[in-house]
């Protein structure tokens, strides 16, 4: 597994395990570089405590984007919690812009109600400005309360109904995150847990556990940290989701047995170790099949319609990018090229879940890789590393001793990817893809 970087932008509460000083140890545990930047610094959190200093930092924010821009630095994953105020949205997603890569994975947890109410420190137009943050992100971790209230929608108390929850699901879709998980879910009194959901897969599940009577604070913070933990080391979301609820599950129970004062939150540090265990223990298990079938062929043509705006936004024009999707990336020209010119096509899961694919031909004297694609939520965890070695036994099985391929000339991160691999640029090529489009592309090859 790669080594990763993951910042996180949340308040620091110098006592009272909550925000950055439940963020740091977590992801740390599950082998993460974790980063930090603090939005401001309290003497402790302001559940249950009176009299507590608080000392915003929006001003040395942007002062420390400006130095990390200086040395170039980016990240794995920017994972943002409680924000001090409607300046600090507008700010942080320009940090966010500043500091990702085209595989950077940001996560939002849109910290400001619960139990139907909005936090007392922000204004009611605060809700709003938080949606624009979500709409941002790749992952969003909301409660069902702040759900809602970026939704424009009454909160009701539960237990709910599955019809409730995948409602809000449905709508929550038109901010445009990959993936959401809501948290604080009952369908049933005396069990809560959350619910999630793939947008690009379309897996959604939930992970329910029996209720400890009372409030706990920090168990947000908790949840969010360890979610990112797990689905930066490559768990799938469905098991991410599952080691979160189990460490925060775990977390109040230890505190509601110690009877210690719930106000310096859930007792965390002794859950690590097994979360770690389930992060160290984890396997991706990639399986890759033949495309033989329509609906393998639909699942790769709703992968293509998710990953072609997304890694080439930048690099070629919008109705570029809508001609080739249209054209060779859809159901119709996929299936042409399996069953007309003759190309492979290969689905790539993991667990069972659908996470890439691939495509050759068989060319007179090289096997050309026509496609090479992962879901952006599975880059940099060393995936495309298996998948390229995958690509070379059946290159070789076949009798071939090179491998070629095209890269668009802007597209720097890939071109890195292939370097990795072993290809070298050989000349540069601009091919005709049909009604006046231009492919302006890399010819690469590796000897085997």
């Amino acid at each position: 597994m790669n080594h990763k970087r993951v910042l996180a932008i949340h308040d620091i509460s110098c006592v009272g395990r909550c925000s950055l000083t439940v963020a740091l140890p977590i992801i740390s545990s599950a082998g993460i570089e974790c980063s930090v930047l603090p939005t401001a610094v309290l003497s402790t959190h302001t559940g249950g405590f009176t009299g507590f200093t608080y000392r915003d930092l929006t001003e040395d924010m942007m002062l420390v984007d400006r130095h990390w821009s200086s040395l170039g630095l980016k990240f794995d994953a920017v994972y943002t919690g409680f924000l001090g105020s409607f300046q600090q949205i507008d700010l942080v997603k320009q940090i966010i812009k500043d500091v990702s890569s085209y595989s950077t994975t940001v996560y939002v947890d849109p910290v400001m109600a619960d139990k139907g109410k909005l936090y007392s420190v922000f204004g009611p137009d605060f809700p709003a400005g938080m949606r624009t943050l979500c709409e941002s992100a790749d992952v969003i971790m909301p409660n069902v309360t702040e759900l809602c209230m970026m939704l424009g929608q009454e909160y009701t108390d539960g237990p709910y109904s599955e019809e409730y929850i995948d409602g809000l699901i449905d709508s929550a879709e038109s901010f445009g995150a990959d993936r959401i998980v809501i948290t604080g879910v009952s369908f049933e009194e005396g069990y809560v847990g959350a619910v999630y959901k793939d947008y690009t897969t379309g897996e959604k599940g939930e992970v329910m556990r029996q209720e400890i009577p009372g409030y706990y604070h920090g168990t947000g913070d908790v949840f969010g940290s360890a979610l990112v933990g797990a689905c930066e080391s490559g768990l799938p979301l469905g098991d991410a989701v599952s080691a979160a609820v189990d460490l925060t599950v775990g977390s109040i129970r230890r505190t509601m047995v110690s009877g210690e004062d719930v106000r310096y939150g859930v007792d965390f540090e002794p859950g690590l170790a097994d979360y770690a265990g389930i992060i160290r223990s984890y396997s991706p298990m990639l399986s890759i099949e033949e495309v033989t079938k329509d609906d393998q062929i639909r699942i790769i043509a709703s992968m293509a319609s998710t990953i072609w705006p997304e890694a080439f936004r930048g690099m070629e024009p919008d109705e570029h990018l809508d001609y080739l999707i249209k054209r060779y990336q859809s159901f119709e020209g996929i299936s042409d090229y399996i069953r007309r010119k003759g190309y492979t096509y290969l689905l790539v899961r993991m667990r069972g879940e659908s996470i890439g694919y691939m495509a050759y031909s068989r060319e007179s004297d090289h096997l050309f890789l026509s496609k090479f694609y992962l879901l952006k939520q599975y880059r940099g965890k060393g995936l495309s590393k298996e998948m390229m070695g995958y690509v070379r036994i059946i290159a070789s099985s076949m009798g071939y001793r090179c491998i070629r391929l095209t890269t668009n000339r802007m597209n720097e991160t890939a071109l890195a990817a292939y370097k990795s691999f072993g290809f070298q640029i050989v000349s540069e090529a601009d091919v005709d893809m049909g009604d006046g489009h231009i492919n302006h592309d890399y010819n690469l090859e590796l000897m085997l």
